[in-house]
């Protein structure tokens, strides 16, 4: 009995771990396409700058990297 016990266990974290990455992918197709219209409002505000600064990763990497972090503290809290 103990063996089927574990293997009941074992499969529901699998499962609960697809749950999660299926949840995240939601939440960051959601939180994208904001972060994207973040980013370019930023980087169109830093044209009419004086002080505009150089940018090291491109729009859609900024996005993406905002997008995730978002997601990490909604998983997180």
């Amino acid at each position: 009995m103990i063996p089927s016990i574990e293997a009941h266990s074992a499969d529901r974290r699998h499962r609960d771990r697809s749950d999660e990455r299926m949840l995240m992918r939601q939440l960051f197709l959601i939180t994208y396409p904001l972060c994207l219209a973040s980013a370019v409002a930023s980087r169109t505000m830093s044209l009419f700058s004086p002080h505009a600064a150089k940018h090291d990763q491109s729009v859609f990497a900024e996005a993406r990297s905002a997008a995730y972090a978002a997601v990490g503290y909604a998983f997180h809290a």
